[in-house]
C-alpha cells in the first residue's frame, strides 16, 4: 500500500475484512470505498458493487480469500471477475491468502498473482503453519519491478532483516515438512470446527455462517449485550476466556471464535465457559 498509493489515488477494501489495511489507508491519507458483505448474504462478496465501485482513480483493491474474518471463499470463476473488473481500469488487485491451504469446502483456490498481471498474492507462515513467530510472509507477483520496489521499500523501513526467520520459513514450506504440517493443520481444524459447529447449533443465543476456510468465523449473539460487552463479561472472573469481539471488524453484534491450534487451545474448556456465560445473559 505505501509502495502503490499515492495522493488522488482511490483504495477499494472489503468489510468485514482484514482491519489494518483502513488504519494504512488512512495513514496515507488516501480516500477509499469499501465494499461491505453482509451476513445474511452468506457472506459473499458482492461483485457487483466493487464493479459500481471501480473508476480511472482506482490504484489498489484489497481483499481476503479465505476471508478473514468470515472464513468465506472466493471461487475460482468469481476470482476471474474480480481480475477482468480491474483490469478494467488497470487497478492492481492484492489477495492475501494467509489460510489458504485450509479450505473446508472443495480444493485450494487459485492465485490471484496466476489469473492477473496486476495481481499480488501475499500470504505468510503464521496461520497455516502456526509459525507466527517467525513474523515471515511473501509477495508474489508477476510485474518485476513492483516486487523489486517492495524489496528496497522493506529493507529501507526495516533495518534489521529477519534472516533467521526467513531461514526457518524456507525450512517449513520444503515440499517433504509442508505437506506433513498443512495435513496435521487441516485435521485439527476441522475436527474443532465441527465441534464448534454443534456447539453454536446447540446454543440459542447463537448463530453464524458455518466457514467454508480458515481458522476463525464470526458468530452472532442473540443477546442485549453487544460483542465487546460480552467479551470482556468473559475476559473477568470467573471465566477468564479471551475472545476477540466483532466491532474489532465493524460487527458489533458478533464475536469471533477460532478453531487453531489443536489441543492445546483447550477448546473444549473455552466453549464450557462461553456457556455458563450465555447462561447468564
Amino acid at each position: 500500500m505505501r509502495q502503490l498509493l499515492q495522493p488522488g489515488d482511490e483504495f477499494i477494501i472489503e468489510a468485514p475484512g482484514w482491519p489494518q489495511a483502513a488504519v494504512m489507508a488512512k495513514a496515507l491519507k488516501v480516500p477509499t470505498h469499501t465494499i461491505k458483505r453482509t451476513e445474511a448474504d452468506g457472506w459473499r462478496f458482492p461483485i457487483d458493487e466493487l464493479r459500481a465501485a471501480v473508476t480511472e482513480r482506482t490504484k489498489l483493491i484489497f481483499i481476503t480469500n479465505p476471508n478473514n474474518p468470515t472464513g468465506r471463499l472466493l471461487s475460482a470463476d468469481e476470482l476471474t471477475e474480480i481480475a477482468s473488473i480491474a483490469a478494467s481500469q488497470g487497478a492492481y488487485l492484492l489477495i492475501d491468502e494467509v489460510y489458504a491451504g485450509l479450505e473446508w469446502e472443495g480444493e485450494r483456490r487459485p492465485s490471484i498473482a496466476g489469473i492477473y498481471e496486476r495481481g499480488i498474492t501475499t500470504g505468510s507462515v503464521s496461520k497455516a503453519l502456526g509459525l507466527q513467530g517467525l513474523r515471515t510472509g511473501w509477495l508474489i507477483c508477476r510485474d518485476p519491478d513492483l516486487v523489486f520496489d517492495a524489496v528496497i521499500l522493506r529493507e529501507n523501513s526495516s533495518e534489521i532483516m529477519n534472516i533467521m526467520g526467513e531461514v526457518i520459513s524456507e525450512i517449513a514450506m520444503r515440499p517433504e515438512r509442508y505437506d506433513a504440517a498443512i495435513a496435521s493443520a487441516r485435521r485439527e481444524g476441522i475436527d474443532n470446527l465441527e465441534k464448534l459447529d454443534q456447539f453454536i447449533t446447540e446454543q440459542p443465543l447463537l448463530s453464524w455462517v458455518r466457514p467454508q476456510g480458515g481458522l476463525i468465523g464470526l458468530v452472532r449473539l442473540h443477546l442485549t449485550l453487544d460483542g465487546e460487552a460480552f467479551a470482556r463479561q468473559l475476559l473477568a472472573d470467573p471465566y477468564r476466556t479471551f475472545l476477540i469481539p466483532g466491532s474489532a471488524y465493524g460487527e458489533p453484534a458478533h464475536i469471533r471464535l477460532g478453531v487453531g491450534g489443536g489441543e492445546l487451545v483447550q477448546l473444549d474448556m473455552g466453549l464450557e465457559r462461553i456457556a455458563l456465560l450465555l447462561g447468564c445473559a
